[in-house]
This record gives C-alpha cells, sequence and structure tokens, in this order.
C-alpha cells in the first residue's frame, strides 16, 4: 500500500503524533521506541522510582494511623496512596511485558496490517484500489488526530494536578522557612504524609530532603506513568478502531461497479484475510491490557469517592484551595477511567458494525461462491472483539455509569460516616 518513502513519512508523522507520551515514558522507565536501547538502565531507574514510592508508603500509613479517628483529615491521604500503588503496578507490569507493548505499538505507528492488506496489490490494476486507498488514510488520519488529541488532554491534566501538589508544597515551606522562628512549625510534603522520627526536624538536611524525594517519587509516577502507560492505550485502542472503520469501508466496496463481477470473490477474500488480522491485533490488544486495568478500575471507585468527599468538605468549610484541588484530582482521575471506557466503547461499536457491512454489501445479487462467503463472515463475526477489565465487565459506557453510581455511594457512606 505504501511506497518506501511513504512508509518513512507515515512513520514520522504517527511518532510526531505521540512524541509527548513516547519523550514522557523515559522518565518512568520506558523506552517504547526501542527496549533494546539502554533497556539496562531505565529498568534499573524504574525499580528505584518504584521502590522509592513504596517506601514512601510508610509516611501515608502513619498518618492514617495518627489520624484515624479524623475521616477528613486521611481521606487524602489514602486515596493518593491508591494512586501511587495502582502506577506501581503499571510500572512492574511494563517490566515484563514491554516487548508485546513495543510491537503492538510499532505495528500501530508503521499501520504493518495496511501495508499486509493483499486488496492493494491485487487490486492494483483496478480505480477501485485508487478509491480505497484515499478512504483508508483518510479515516486513520482522523483516528490518529483524536489520539493525539486525547494524549494532550490528559498530559495537561496531570501535570495541573501534579504541579499543584509538588508547587503548593514547596512555596508553603519556603514561606514558613523565612518567616516563622526554626522549630515553630511544620512542613508540608507534596502528598500528605507523617514521619514520626523527623517531624521535627523541620527543614535540616537530609531528613527534609529524603521526604520531599520520597513523596516527590510517588507524586511524579502517579502522572507521569499514568500519561505513559495509559497513553499506549490510546494509541493501540484508536489505532484498532481505525483499522476496522477502515476494513468496513473495504467490505461496503465489494459489490461496487468498480469491481468486476468476475474479481468480486478474490476481492472479498482479501477483505476476509484483512479481517482475521484485524481481529488478532485486537485479541492482542485486550489480552495486554486485560488484567492490569482490573487494579485501575477497583481503586477508581474509591478514588472518586473520596476525591467528592473531599471536595463536599471544601464546599462547606468555604475552602476554594481544596475545592480546586480536588476538582483537578477528579478531573485527572475521572479521565483516566473515561479513555479507558469511551474508548472501549467504540471499539465495541466498529467491531459490531464489520458484520452488519458484510450483511449490507449487497451479496444477494451474486454468485454462490460470493454468498458462502458472507454467510460465513455473517456468522463468524456474531462475536464482536471486546476490551475486557480482567474476567469481570467490559471497558464501555455502561460500565462507566456502573462506577459513577457505585462513587457516589461510597461518597453518601463517608458523608454518613463523618456526620456521626
Amino acid at each position: 500500500m505504501y511506497s518506501p518513502e511513504e512508509a518513512v513519512a507515515l512513520k514520522k508523522r504517527n511518532y510526531h503524533r505521540i512524541r509527548e507520551m513516547i519523550r514522557l515514558s523515559y522518565t518512568v522507565g520506558f523506552n517504547l521506541m526501542d527496549p533494546s536501547r539502554c533497556g539496562q538502565i531505565l529498568r534499573i531507574w524504574t525499580i528505584v522510582l518504584s521502590l522509592s514510592s513504596l517506601a514512601s508508603l510508610y509516611g501515608h500509613w502513619q498518618m492514617f494511623l495518627r489520624y484515624i479517628q479524623d475521616i477528613p483529615r486521611i481521606v487524602e491521604t489514602v486515596s493518593t496512596a491508591l494512586q501511587f500503588l495502582t502506577s506501581i503496578a503499571k510500572m512492574w507490569y511494563y517490566l515484563f511485558a514491554y516487548r508485546q507493548m513495543y510491537d503492538l505499538l510499532r505495528r500501530a505507528r508503521t499501520h504493518e496490517l495496511l501495508k499486509k492488506c493483499e486488496l492493494f496489490d491485487r487490486m492494483s490494476d483496478l480505480a477501485v484500489a485508487k478509491i480505497i486507498r484515499q478512504k483508508v488514510e483518510s479515516t486513520m488520519d482522523r483516528y490518529w488526530a483524536s489520539t493525539r488529541r486525547q494524549l494532550l488532554i490528559y498530559l495537561y491534566c496531570c501535570i495541573c494536578i501534579t504541579s499543584n501538589y509538588f508547587i503548593t508544597s514547596f512555596a508553603i515551606n519556603l514561606y514558613r522557612y523565612f518567616t516563622y522562628p526554626e522549630g515553630s512549625y511544620d512542613i508540608l510534603l507534596p502528598l500528605p504524609s507523617l514521619y514520626p522520627s523527623w517531624e521535627n526536624k523541620g527543614l535540616s538536611s537530609p531528613y527534609y530532603y529524603i521526604q520531599m524525594y520520597l513523596e516527590s517519587c510517588s507524586l511524579y509516577i502517579c502522572g507521569m506513568c499514568a500519561v505513559s502507560f495509559d497513553g499506549v492505550f490510546i494509541v493501540l485502542c484508536l489505532h484498532s478502531v481505525g483499522l476496522m472503520k477502515s476494513l468496513n469501508q473495504m467490505i461496503e466496496t465489494s459489490t461496487s461497479e468498480l469491481v468486476p463481477s468476475e474479481r468480486r470473490v478474490e476481492y472479498l477474500r482479501c477483505c476476509i484475510y484483512q479481517y482475521q488480522r484485524v481481529a488478532s491485533f485486537a485479541a492482542e490488544v485486550n489480552d495486554c491490557f486485560r488484567h492490569i486495568t482490573f487494579s485501575q478500575f477497583l481503586l477508581s471507585l474509591f478514588n472518586w469517592g473520596l476525591a467528592l468527599f473531599q471536595m463536599s468538605l471544601g464546599f462547606g468549610n468555604n475552602s476554594s484551595f481544596t475545592m480546586i484541588r480536588m476538582t483537578m484530582y477528579l478531573v485527572a482521575a475521572g479521565y483516566q477511567i473515561v479513555v479507558y471506557c469511551y474508548n472501549g466503547q467504540r471499539f465495541i461499536t466498529a467491531s459490531e458494525q464489520i458484520g452488519k457491512a458484510f450483511y449490507e454489501c449487497g451479496w444477494y445479487g451474486e454468485n454462490r461462491a460470493f454468498r458462502q462467503l458472507i454467510l460465513m463472515m455473517v456468522m463468524r463475526t456474531n462475536r464482536g472483539f471486546r476490551l475486557d477489565v480482567s474476567w469481570f465487565m467490559q471497558m464501555s459506557l455502561p460500565t462507566l455509569m456502573a462506577m459513577v453510581r457505585t462513587s457516589g455511594q461510597y461518597f453518601l457512606l463517608l458523608q454518613n460516616v463523618n456526620q456521626k
């Protein structure tokens, strides 16, 4: 389908569309371009980051134990701890599945499945090949543009909330250092935590710097690991949707006047071969993210409820700072699940349209061989592709609505407990 020059230009263009995600992935130990390059160093950095974040769990646990009777005080501690634990799980998963993720991303960036499609070679002497190619390129460009929009929105959401936590902590500590007497103030860490042995050390070295390092590692992977890992899902999912839409366009043209009747069976077989490739790619994407996303969905149920509770406290206390911070947190955490469920729904809908395209292609006026192939494909496409969350649910809009309702119930439960 592509000449060598076109293939190189396409690869560069797709890299440009996801360049922020690829560059950011290096900072958390992911090399999405070439796993063999600096692979050992990056894996060590991943382990260092994750272990440092795990060490900060001690501070969160101590904060939880000290203020266990003060629910408003520990809510943010629990929610941020759950968030960085999810990120750690994703980082360790990548250590073992990086080859599979790299291969899927490479095939998406280079449009490998479209290059292998026999239709453009076998039908190259027909005008329909050029028309189909234009439609396919337009469809793929549209979905890669959608990928870039989603990645940038996600990146900005995560940058806003992580910057808010870090800059607030740094600025308040700096202000207290210059305006309060030494030993008369408490330090504020990027994430709400407590280290009892160093509680009275203030900004003295090395105690303050160790605490800041541990909490900053946790804060960083909360945002940047999410963008890097979930960004790969966005790319692969929307590329799969684009492949399904392109396949539908090929199928719809199978009975067009542009395809001679004696070559329509051959044309349809090319569509079937492409369907097999798309089905295999969709299954690999599902297998890659199926189980690791379960922890994300499960912990997000609690995080949404905790964030809503914290927001309600800020509203009740007329604390605009808490309201703004929790709004940014809820937007970032909510968008994380919306990305999975919304794109998962697009994935399901696009797969369901493949069977419809086979059935509506005007097969009833064709020969017996053509009709038999259509019958086989209609039966085969009865079971569409989908993206699962372990064995329990699908990534879809109904799942998203169920999570919103459940999070609302957790929020009401926390409110009732707090009032008592």
